[in-house]
């Protein structure tokens, strides 16, 4: 087993939401059931989890059609 950086990526209704955790794993496919494993439990156990690091950018109008 070795240990990996996951990114796991949810596109949502209003947003994105992204998940990256470090695990162990002997293959890719371990590796994303083991993020998506710690990621229930962290949530799950904890009803007081917070975003604790934000990035505000003004929303630019010119890319949209």
């Amino acid at each position: 087993m070795s240990k990996k950086q996951v990114t796991l990526k949810a596109v949502l209704g209003n947003g994105v939401f992204y998940w990256v955790c470090e695990v162990e794993a002997d293959t890719d496919e371990e590796a994303i059931v083991a993020a998506e494993h710690l990621f229930l439990s962290e949530t799950s156990d904890n009803d007081d989890w917070q975003f604790n690091e934000f990035d505000v950018q003004p929303f630019d109008k010119s890319g949209q059609e």
